[in-house]
């Protein structure tokens, strides 16, 4: 069968009033992936595999700047004619469904003209999880057949690598900063520079494979890979020269390090905090690229997706030295 994953098809596609009396079933949700036909729980079949970020704290990526959002709605291949079929015959029932919906799926011979004598597919609307209303989603069709003779209903988000990768894009949760302060943070003292270190160890890429398995077609997928890049040290008191320092990370064993011993900015607090405490803020700016493919080394594409930061907050104690004077 031919491949019938493309987005970008522009001819327009004749739905039959099958996708038009479908739509009272409502699209599926995504997530599970365990939807079966006739189930009024299907499930997106999207499945994700995600590279371990270490064992601290992760969060979700959050995107700097721009007004990126993950993809609120898409079709996914679904049935078969056939299985399309018995899903009709499992979920509608002609006396207890509207007589004008119900005929227009009939022809002269009672049978469902579900493109049974076609090659291609049935494709399902799948909203987002995440709380996504129908009133946020352009699509207005529960379904819709895709095949050689009738593509994809142009600007209509369908599963392919980009929008896998956009999927992947959501799930990836990055770890925070795992930032070695010298001195301590309870240690810090007046007018001494603070120092930063980063343990390669610690910090490596961190990526997720969206992947689908539609009948017939064979696997899908794209891998999202987040980068670090650098490392952005705030005071959190405006009694600190200089308030901002940032760096550059380099590639080192594997991972990503960085130690600021001889940089030519580095925090120095000049005033102490008390009883109290500083917040220090450190945060990792990600580069953010992906491939269609289930490996982070695959060919990257840098192309429609913003950076990424992960942040967290640093108690630093601050004290003075007390000298004495004989």
């Amino acid at each position: 069968m031919p491949n019938l994953l493309s987005t970008r098809r522009t001819a327009a596609v004749s739905i039959a009033g099958a996708a038009l009396a479908l739509a009272a079933a409502g699209p599926a949700a995504a997530g599970d992936g365990t939807g079966q036909a006739g189930s009024d729980e299907i499930g997106s079949r999207v499945e994700f595999s995600a590279s371990s970020p270490g064992s601290g704290e992760t969060s979700p990526m959050t995107p700097i700047g721009g007004s990126w959002s993950p993809p609120v709605c898409w079709y996914e291949p679904r049935y078969t004619p056939d299985q399309m079929d018995d899903y009709v015959h499992e979920t509608y029932n002609a006396e207890h469904n509207a007589t004008s919906a119900i005929s227009e799926l009939v022809t002269d011979d009672s049978t469902f003209d579900l493109r049974k004598d076609k090659e291609g597919l049935w494709w399902e609307l799948v909203y987002q999880d995440d709380g996504v209303t129908a009133e946020a989603c352009p699509a207005t069709k529960s379904f819709m057949f895709v095949g050689p003779e009738e593509p994809a209903e142009p600007n209509t988000d369908v599963i392919d690598p980009e929008t896998l990768a956009a999927l992947a894009y959501n799930e990836t949760k990055l770890p925070a900063p795992p930032v070695d302060l010298k001195p301590n943070p309870d240690r810090q003292v007046v007018n001494l520079e603070t120092l930063a270190v980063l343990d390669p160890a610690e910090l490596q890429r961190v990526w997720v494979t969206a992947y689908i398995d539609p009948p017939g077609t064979g696997r899908i997928a794209a891998t999202t890979v987040a980068t670090p890049q650098r490392l952005r040290l705030e005071a959190g008191t405006e009694f600190a020269e200089p308030n901002v320092c940032e760096y550059d990370l380099v590639r080192k064993g594997g991972g990503f390090a960085v130690d600021t011993e001889d940089a030519g900015c580095n925090i120095t607090y000049r005033k102490s905090s008390g009883d109290g405490t500083y917040e220090l803020e450190a945060s990792l700016t990600w580069s953010v690229a992906w491939n269609p493919t289930e490996s982070p080394d695959g060919a990257p594409v840098h192309e429609d997706f913003p950076d990424g930061r992960s942040t967290t907050e640093i108690p630093v104690t601050v004290k003075e030295i007390q000298t004495v004077v004989r």
